[in-house]
């Protein structure tokens, strides 16, 4: 097995090996390729341009409904992201490092269209199964002469010009890659996956200006699928590279392969030195098992339904254009064949009125075809149909609060209990989103701290960076900070509930912050104590961690000022003074009793072991805390006496 594992390290910087690689995860994702691109296609519906409103199978795409539903309900708005101190502690510089990295990140979100790239893998992500966003690092270098000091041949010193290159912009966003573009190595668990492949599409021109070895050389093998007036004489318009860029965990190096293409295009060490490597989260998948890491298309666990609910369809379209009125007449009445012609309220004259009233009227005339067992064939099929909606929506979890659908005769609570239960299996997957792009901030966070320079973070930021934050960023790998989301920040609220919770959150925090801030001026020692239950009452509400900047603020600078009051205070009487000391002597008798306790529990349980020695070591705890209560007894004894001439001294 060793030695299999060495050959494999021999090849795998190989452009073979990669191509062995990709071809190996082309085969073990072939099956969910293909029901992807049917899926899609059902999304689409992709039927020929002739066949709408003329073919005879019709269709009920219940797959596009539920997909435009789900979207909604998944993610409706771009979070912010929520940078914070791991350890809460009153260092204004780690302060003002979390603030620097919030305003980045938001500033991307800004100026890239975050939402975006979001919005495309999600829908990847209820189609294929399988939704992927890359985090992209483009630092920007410009060339400039600059004049450096010399020695000419004489040793005189002289000014010349050099060149040199320097960043002028770094450029951090999130950019969608088509599920159809992205490969990984076959594994079952997300952590096993030990590389991680995006493709380009990449014309003549754009292969030269990246760099690639012998450029001119690679082939251009990819080329769209031809469509009704394709010109094979373009094709070279069209055409392009298909080049793989592999990042492969084991090794940390980053590898651009072409399929078809026996040499290795380009080659780098660990580009962005990412905790994780990988430059992705794990991927955006809808249904995983434990047995492999190939999704399952949402759509496949309804398909049957879905095609009995077009069955339905296309037998009530049938019914309905068979569902005509139809009869014959009495020929020997003429005016009886415009009658199919009137229109509402009209009438239509006849001559020999007399012979159709001897012969009973209409009645007896025209005779029409009997529709009613139609009719009832049509209602017991709209029926069936909703059943099978029914169906649907308890497989999806997509509930009828969830559509916007209820009935008049349900009550509020009713209503809410419904929402409540259920969204309960929508809560997972809106949580996954979140966790989603939960990893994406902290990827492009992990990228910020340890390649941003100090004049770029200045310029999106608006704050002065100093070189103890920077070091700290680049020092610390983001360790000492969190990195979140607002929390249910995708999707939509309900804004009066919003509003009662905030109301709630203010009437709480204003009260005890009163309370807190009135401890701390009177008893000084406290303050700690008082803020540390301020910020547990602040956990309840999830805006609470808005205010935890300002708590630490407001205690900082309270505690600050006790000080200071203290130091300029009056110094404590004498009387003050022993009463404290009693209070100490008192407390430290305590202590000392609860140690000859301790003493005793431990040479109990180590008497199983080693009894005699036990023994002996418990006798001499008991021995010395006797020894030290003795002694304490004596000062108490000084110090009452003390006490007693001080207030006989108060007296006189």
């Amino acid at each position: 097995m060793a030695e299999t594992r060495k050959e494999m390290e021999v090849v795998q910087g190989t452009a073979q090996y990669w191509q062995m690689e990709l071809e190996s995860a082309d085969q073990t994702e072939k099956d969910w390729r293909e029901r992807g691109r049917a899926v899609v296609a059902r999304y689409r519906d992709e039927r020929s341009a002739d066949s709408f409103g003329a073919g005879l199978y019709k269709q009920f795409n219940i797959l596009w409904s539920n997909t435009e539903t789900m979207k909604g309900a998944l993610f409706a708005r771009m979070p912010k992201a929520d940078v914070r101190r791991r350890y809460n502690d009153n260092n204004p510089i780690t302060r003002q490092v979390a603030i620097v990295l919030e305003r980045a990140l938001q500033y991307g979100n800004e100026v890239y269209s975050a939402d975006k790239p979001i919005k495309a893998a999600l829908e990847d992500y209820l189609l294929p199964g399988r939704g992927v966003v890359w985090v992209v690092y483009e630092p920007i270098f410009v060339k400039e002469t600059i004049q450096v000091e010399s020695l000419d041949e004489f040793g005189n010193m002289i000014m010349i010009d050099q060149e040199e290159e320097r960043i002028a912009d770094q450029r951090c966003y999130f950019e969608y890659i088509n599920w159809e573009d992205y490969r990984e190595s076959p594994a079952k668990r997300p952590e096993d996956v030990y590389w991680k492949a995006r493709r380009h599409l990449l014309t003549r021109d754009e292969l030269i200006e990246k760099g690639f070895k012998n450029a001119s050389n690679i082939p251009l093998n990819w080329s769209p699928e031809p469509t009704e007036g394709y010109n094979e004489e373009y094709s070279e318009v069209f055409s392009r590279a298909e080049v793989w860029e592999i990042w492969d965990k084991y090794k940390e190096k980053r590898y651009f392969v072409s399929k078809g293409y026996n040499e290795i295009l380009a080659e780098d060490d660990d580009p962005y030195g990412l905790e994780k490597f990988f430059p992705t989260p794990d991927s955006l998948v809808a249904i995983r098992t434990n047995e492999t890491s190939v999704p399952i298309p949402e759509f496949t666990l309804y398909q049957d339904q879905a095609d009995e609910l077009d069955r339905i369809t296309t037998r009530i379209s049938n019914l309905i254009e068979g569902l005509k009125r139809r009869g014959v007449y009495d020929a020997s009445v003429p005016e009886l064949s415009h009658l199919a012609d009137a229109g509402d309220n009209d009438f239509v004259p006849s001559e020999n009125f007399a012979q159709l009233a001897a012969k009973g009227g209409l009645q007896q005339v025209f005779q029409q075809e009997d529709i009613s067992p139609i009719a009832q064939v049509l209602a017991g099929l709209y029926q069936q149909r909703n059943q099978v909606l029914d169906t649907i929506y308890q497989i999806t979890g997509i509930s009828d609060i969830i559509r916007g659908s209820t009935k008049a005769s349900e009550t509020a609570t009713a209503q809410q209990l419904k929402a409540q239960f259920g969204s309960m299996r929508m809560r997972k997957k809106q949580s996954e989103i979140a966790e989603y792009i939960r990893d994406l901030f902290r990827i492009k966070a992990e990228i910020i701290a340890e390649h941003y320079e100090p004049e770029t973070l200045a310029a999106m930021t608006a704050l002065t960076i100093s070189p103890e934050m920077m070091q700290i960023m680049r020092d610390d790998k983001l360790r000492g900070y969190s990195i979140d989301i607002e929390t249910d920040a995708t999707i939509f609220t309900d804004e009066e509930q919003e509003k009662k919770t905030r109301i709630e959150f203010l009437s709480s925090f204003g009260g005890y912050l009163q309370q807190a801030i009135g401890i701390a001026n009177q008893s000084p020692a406290l303050t700690p104590l008082a803020f540390q239950a301020l910020r547990f009452l602040m956990g309840a509400w999830k805006v609470g961690r808005t205010f935890e900047d300002v708590i630490d603020r407001t205690e900082a600078q309270l505690t600050q000022q006790a000080q200071q009051a203290l130091q300029a205070g009056p110094q404590p009487s004498e009387a003050e003074r022993i009463a404290a000391q009693k209070m100490q002597t008192e407390m430290a008798k305590e202590e000392l009793k609860q140690q000859g306790k301790l003493a005793d529990i431990q040479a109990r349980e180590r008497a199983s072991t080693n009894k005699v020695s036990t023994e002996a070591q418990s006798s001499q705890a008991r021995s010395d805390a006797k020894k030290e209560l003795a002694l304490l007894d004596s000062d108490m004894k000084i110090a009452e006496e003390m006490n007693k001439e001080a207030r006989d001294e108060l007296q006189r």
